[in-house]
Order: C-alpha cells, then structure tokens, then sequence
C-alpha cells in the first residue's frame, strides 16, 4: 500500500481501488483466470532508456566532443572499457599483419625487396621499416596498415558497447557527410597541395623526380599508397579526434580540453624531431578544433589524408623525405602553421556558407538539483 511519502514513479502503474459503493463481487461467481498469452488489461509502462532515480531528461544541444551523451545508455566508465576491448582487438589484429608480411618475406612475394630481407622483422628499426616503404609496396601496407587497422579495432569495440548509433563518431549527423567531406578534399589539396608547390616553384624550387625503381614497381608503390593512406589517415582521426575528443568530452564540458589534450598525444605518435614534431602538434590542433567547429571529423580527414597522400607520393619519386630521416627545420614548422592555419579559416567560411550543422539536439539524462532545506529560524 502506498503512502504520502512514497516517490512518484510517472511510468509506475497506480494501484486498484474498487469504486466506493461498489458491491463486493459474489462469493458463488467463479474467478476467471486469464489465458497465459492473452495481454495484460492494464500493462505497467517500461522506464524510459537510460533512466536512474534522481535524474531527469532534458533537451540539449551537443557539440561534437559531447556526442557520447546522445545515447541514452551511455556512462562516464563506458569509454574506458570501449578501449579495454579495443586494445587486445588491435592487437590481434596487428599479429595476423605481421604472419602476413613475414610469409610475404619468406617467399619472396616482393620483388622490390632487398635480397635479404628478413632483417626488417627481427632488427625491429623503425628506420629500416621507413626506408624500405619508400621502395617496397609489402612493406609500406605492413607500417601504414598497422596504423589502419586502428579503424576496425574501434569500430568492433563501439559496436560492443561505445556510444550507438557508430555514426555518431563522425558528425553531429550520425554518419559521415559525404559531399562535406568532398568539399574539404578539394580546400585542402588547393590550400596544401597546389598553394605551397606554385609559392616554391615561385621562388626558385625545382621538383625533379629521382628514383631507381622500374616503372612496374613505382606503378605498384603509388597504387598502395593510394588504397592504403587514406585509410590510415581515416584511423588515426577516428583515435585522436574522434575517440579521443568524444571520451574527454564525456569529462570535461568545455570544448577546450577536448582540442587540446589529444594533440600531444598525436604528436607522440610520429617519431620526429623537434621541429617535425611540433608541425605534428600543429596539425593536431588545427584537426581537434575545425573538428569541433564543423561538428565532424570530415574536415580533418580531408587534411589528412591530403598531406600525406602528397608527403607519401613525393616520397617515393625522391622528391621528399616524408619520414624526415634527414631532419627538420624551422621554415617545415612555418609552412605547418601557415597552410594549417589557412585551411581552418577556408573551411569555417566554407561551413557557414553551407550552412553546416554544429550541434545535434538530443534527450540528456541529468542529475536533478535537490531543493535546498529550509534553515531553522534562530
């Protein structure tokens, strides 16, 4: 029986009070028992998903950092266990790569390889690896596609138990904007690509290409560098401002924490100097912001998988040193900042001109602020 003092649940079904005045049902009619499978008369409603006792849904409008909150089942230990599954998944991953590039060693699948190749597996040097992928296509998809299968990794992981729907990793929209994405493709090979070349040639550079490989192999390392870089790119963005920004997010309201601390972390991830890696850092903050200022993460794949599918190319004609073996300098880090800046400022006008959705409206669980107890009159 209830009582005054009892909480009131709105889905909870009231109790039966026979009308007052109502007879008593008679003692010699028999009870009919319901069938089993027919419908309840007056079936209790479900709690809405999500629902915690002390909380309260309302209407918000989220950014892309805060896109984790749009799923009603989603909680603040979620993505720590999303990367508890992910992790080993990786891992698993990476391991079959590696069986597969050793047979592809073993048997000699790769005639651009050196003759005793071997050495790339049990010398561990990234260095070996870096030199080696500018010449053999089996050895480039082994240390991009190690970074690729970050993609599948994540995606198997969030379908597990992440934020649902999977979309939600790639816009406000729930799913990735294609013709967006085209948009930013094209700002960023004018802005990183064209701009730089035209202002280089324009002050004296020459780019003349200079490889010994045969035109068979050089036809081979470009095809794999263009299935494979734009998937690595695309994996790394997903991490460091997709997971990575969402999960922060999750913490931490302020858009500003989730730009910035996956930048460093970006650039832990690319073994350069100091110059090389602070153009790294650039980019990173450049990504996390036109990420969050788009609502998406198709601005920053865009630039991506530009700049290295140009950095990769140049590579493999001789015409660059897109691992920086050589070392950086301070005008690499200018030019970061130059054409990076320049693009952020290109795609948020291009964005406002589109008219390109920020946020995404969605039913937050939050908790319900008590009402302040009265103080005794003294």
């Amino acid at each position: 029986m209830s009582t005054p003092n009892d909480p009131y649940i709105p889905w909870q079904a009231p109790a039966h009070n026979p009308a007052q005045g109502a007879a008593p049902a008679s003692a010699h009619v028999q009870e009919q028992v319901p069938h089993p499978l027919a419908p309840h008369p007056n079936p209790v409603p479900l709690p809405p998903v999500g629902w915690r006792p002390g909380y309260r849904q309302e209407q918000q409008e989220l950014g892309y950092h805060q896109l984790s909150h749009a799923d009603p089942k989603g909680a603040w230990w979620k993505p720590l266990v999303e990367a508890v599954i992910g992790v080993p998944l990786y891992l698993v991953l990476f391991l079959l790569l590696v069986v597969a590039f050793f047979f592809v060693l073993l048997l000699g699948l790769d005639p651009l390889l050196l003759s005793d190749p071997t050495y790339l597996l049990f010398s561990a040097s990234t260095e070996a690896l870096e030199q080696e992928a500018l010449r053999s296509p089996s050895t480039f998809v082994f240390l991009f596609g190690s970074v690729a299968l970050m993609f599948p990794a994540l995606w198997a992981a969030r379908l597990i138990l992440g934020p649902k729907p999977w979309g939600l990793i790639h816009s406000v929209a729930g799913r990735m904007r294609w013709g967006w994405l085209a948009t930013c493709c094209g700002l960023a090979a004018l802005l990183v690509v064209v701009l730089p070349l035209a202002f280089d040639l324009a002050v004296g550079a020459r780019y003349i290409p200079s490889t010994s490989l045969p035109t068979g192999g050089l036809i081979a390392m470009l095809v794999a560098i263009i299935l494979v870089v734009p998937v690595q790119a695309y994996a790394e963005e997903l991490v460091f401002r997709g997971y990575l920004m969402q999960t922060i997010g999750r913490w931490l309201k302020h858009p500003v924490w989730a730009i910035i601390i996956p930048a460093p972390l970006f650039m832990l991830g690319h073994l350069y100097d100091l110059w090389g890696q602070l153009s790294v850092l650039v980019m990173g903050l450049a990504a996390g912001y036109i990420t969050w200022r788009t609502g998406g993460l198709e601005a920053a794949i865009a630039l991506h998988v530009v700049n290295n599918l140009l950095a990769m190319s140049f590579g493999v004609l001789g015409m660059a040193d897109p691992f920086l073996q050589q070392g950086s300098t301070v005008g690499i880090f200018i030019s970061a900042l130059v054409s990076n800046g320049l693009f952020v400022l290109v795609v948020i006008w291009a964005a406002n001109r589109r008219g390109l959705e920020r946020a995404r409206p969605a039913l937050v669980w939050v908790k319900e602020s008590r009402p302040e107890e009265p103080q005794p009159v003294r």
